[in-house]
């Protein structure tokens, strides 16, 4: 059966989010990850080369590196677990409150967050260089740290970000990240970041929360933010690995799973 051209799109994303800390991929191994055929993979590969993202070579392709960390966002295909994003987005949004001052860093899941809490009442305080653009109209007030433009994530980093949040207090912090495992805490693709990430924790007096997929959960990346024990919530979706799952709250860290919720109140809704 012929696939429609947003599946098609979702696999390809899938793809590029496998490069990620892997130098080269084989299609083998892709094909047998995803379950689609190796036919399906090359074909797959040789439209990501087209688009610049990736180089072939005899059996698989490597990423290429000035295309590494793209945000779907600036590409305008569709966003990688957007459902489940959008879902922890809205679970987050019910754990704010009108008249807070939070701090939020930047990525796709907080861009839904943005979008989640319009009609709050309360001052945001983040790195994201998109949020301007999902904001307008709202009753949000929008601070921007500012800092050095990162175009591949869309946000502001560097010494210029942290001095304005030096002068902040928030009532609560809402972080995306790129990795959290109950070993290694909370680890981040890029070094600019951690930094960003470590004073937003230290400056919050309040609820510090991570939103993140469970594509996320038990995945390690090479620089390190912050422990889980600064942690107090844990956002994610039930696509998590449950025994990590497990060992997060063993840490004393409360999980909450975004769709279980979200389907808890439908069946509610009906009754």
């Amino acid at each position: 059966m012929k696939q429609s051209r947003a599946e098609v799109q979702k696999r390809q994303n899938q793809i590029l989010e496998m490069f990620h800390g892997n130098d080269a991929l084989q299609v083998s191994d892709v094909s047998q990850i995803l379950r689609v055929s190796e036919i399906t993979i090359r074909r797959d590969f040789d439209y990501l080369e087209k688009k610049g993202y990736i180089t072939r070579f005899h059996g698989g392709a490597t990423l290429n590196t000035s295309r590494e960390g793209i945000s779907p966002y600036t590409e305008g295909s569709p966003l990688l677990h957007s459902r489940e994003k959008q879902m922890i987005a809205l679970a987050v949004s019910s754990l704010l409150e009108d008249n807070q001052t939070v701090f939020m860093n930047a990525g796709t899941t907080i861009l839904e967050i943005f979008k989640a809490v319009r009609s709050k009442h309360m001052r945001i305080v983040s790195n994201s260089a998109l949020a301007g653009s999902v904001i307008g109209g709202s009753s949000i007030e929008f601070i921007c740290t500012g800092g050095i433009y990162q175009e591949k994530t869309c946000s502001f980093t560097g010494d210029l970000s942290t001095p304005l949040l030096s002068r902040i207090y928030a009532d609560a912090c809402v972080l995306g990240v790129d990795g959290l495992s109950s070993r290694d805490g909370i680890t981040t693709r890029t070094y600019s970041d951690t930094m960003l990430n470590d004073l937003m924790v230290k400056r919050c007096k309040g609820l510090k929360i991570i939103a993140a997929d469970g594509s996320k959960i038990g995945r390690t990346f090479s620089f390190t933010s912050f422990p889980l024990s600064a942690v107090d919530i844990l956002v994610t979706d039930s696509s998590a690995d449950r025994d990590e799952l497990s060992r997060i709250r063993d840490l004393g860290i409360r999980v909450i799973l975004a769709d279980e919720q979200e389907s808890s109140q439908l069946v509610l809704g009906t009754m």
